[in-house]
């Protein structure tokens, strides 16, 4: 039972007026019979305001994506005989940024209505919704009856496989889209011979074809598919280092949109797409496959990932594919270069893996490192955090550079950016057939 501004008025007068009884003729009176008058009138509030009288319904779709926003319908029916107003507040779960918190609205006898607020979850995983609470407020308006109404329900949220990176997505795709039952031809670079044609200004010349030359009389160029059926093998570093939150997301957020969007341009390239999740020890492990099973998997999987404040273990994971995987593969790691110790013991373990795959470290640069340096400083402190900044970001390329003469291919890129590079990397990789 909640009491109202009305209530709490009227006890204030009704004790004034005894206070000031002994300057006011029968002040004391008044005040006792105003006293006497709302205790009947709190009592007919409380017998007057129905019993159970809202019955609700909640609406949510079952499964969302990560930054998505979307409706929750909440239906409201009295079912009561007299008309109630009424306030009303869901309670979504904590993770989710809610735009409306509380409902108030009035209803006649029998009236059902539909009221809409939107959500939204930076985060992935799954969530539950708890009871809707409401109060009543009583026909002369001095309390409110307060209960609540179990609506237990869950929802499911993925990664961001749409959102900014969606347009990039699409045009990645579209060069592997089939039409009907044909397989459409992905010219590039690969070994399998594909057609001839006139030569162009930029190809290169170890590509024209002599003996159709000599038979044509001008320059011809062999015209190659891209080559399927190759193994990608996606890493992604749960570890300590991609806790950190870049804006709306922590680094790990980017890097899952960044392997679910990697693995469905593979698969559409008709090649294997296989992955493993680890921190200090391998926690999830698939072998390349093919086929909409494995990116179900994959996206199943990656849900409910969270970072850990564990050190990762490079050396086992990367041992671990170089055990399981005997045809040359590339394979791309998703992890960050957060201080020298553990980039070394990155590239320790990547270097076993060469020359047999093709390993390739995928990073977020620290673009707010970066702009520190770039900024003059104009006081004792900033001076400071420029030369902190600056340290920190030439141990970062130092890394960088250090992977790079090793035949290491390195992405470090802004984590808006990193759907695009990985992807744009994993088909320069592919169309120069360096697999």
């Amino acid at each position: 039972m909640v009491f109202l501004p009305r209530f709490y008025f009227t006890l204030v007068t009704a004790i004034l007026l005894a206070l000031v009884s002994t300057w006011i003729p029968d002040g004391m009176a008044t005040s006792l019979l105003l006293t006497l008058l709302l205790s009947c009138a709190v009592l007919a509030d409380i017998v007057l305001i129905p019993q159970e009288a809202l019955r609700a319904r909640r609406r949510v779709p079952p499964i969302v994506r990560q930054s998505q926003t979307f409706p929750v319908e909440l239906t409201l029916f009295n079912q009561s005989d007299t008309a109630v107003s009424i306030e009303v507040v869901d309670s979504p779960p904590v993770e989710f940024i809610e735009a409306t918190q509380t409902i108030a609205l009035r209803l006649a006898p029998r009236q059902e209505t539909v009221q809409t607020y939107p959500l939204k979850s930076y985060q992935r995983g799954a969530f539950a919704f708890g009871a809707v609470f409401y109060r009543i407020t009583g026909p002369l308006g001095l309390i409110q009856r307060q209960a609540k109404i179990e609506l237990p329900q869950r929802i499911e949220v993925l990664p961001d496989i749409g959102g900014e990176g969606s347009r990039d997505l699409q045009l990645a795709l579209a060069g592997a889209m089939q039409t009907g039952r044909r397989k459409a031809p992905n010219r590039g670079e690969g070994r399998e011979f594909e057609s001839l044609r006139d030569h162009r200004r930029d190809d290169e010349f170890r590509h024209i074809d002599w003996k159709a030359t000599a038979k044509r009389g001008k320059l011809i160029t062999r015209q190659y598919e891209t080559e399927r059926d190759q193994r990608l093998m996606i890493l992604l570093d749960t570890g300590r280092l991609m806790s950190p939150k870049v804006g709306s997301y922590r680094k790990l957020d980017y890097a899952i949109n960044a392997c679910v969007h990697l693995a469905q341009v593979a698969l559409h390239k008709g090649d294997l797409v296989g992955y493993a999740l680890f921190n200090d020890e391998l926690r999830s492990f698939a072998e390349p496959k093919k086929g909409q099973s494995q990116m179900s998997h994959l996206v199943r999987n990656v849900t409910s990932l969270q970072p850990s404040r564990l050190e990762s273990d490079y050396a086992s994971v990367f041992h671990h594919v170089l055990k399981r995987c005997s045809r040359r593969t590339l394979v791309v790691c998703f992890t960050d270069l957060g201080d020298s110790p553990s980039a070394e013991r990155l590239l320790r373990g990547a270097l076993p893996l060469m020359p047999r795959h093709l390993p390739v470290i995928v990073t977020v640069s620290n673009s707010e490192v970066l702009a520190v340096t770039r900024k003059i400083p104009e006081n004792e402190f900033e001076v400071y955090r420029h030369v902190a900044a600056t340290e920190i970001w030439n141990d970062y390329q130092r890394t960088l550079r250090g992977l790079r003469t090793r035949g290491i291919a390195t992405v470090s890129v802004p984590a808006q950016e990193l759907s695009t590079s990985a992807i744009n990397e994993y088909l320069r990789i592919k169309e120069s057939a360096r697999l």
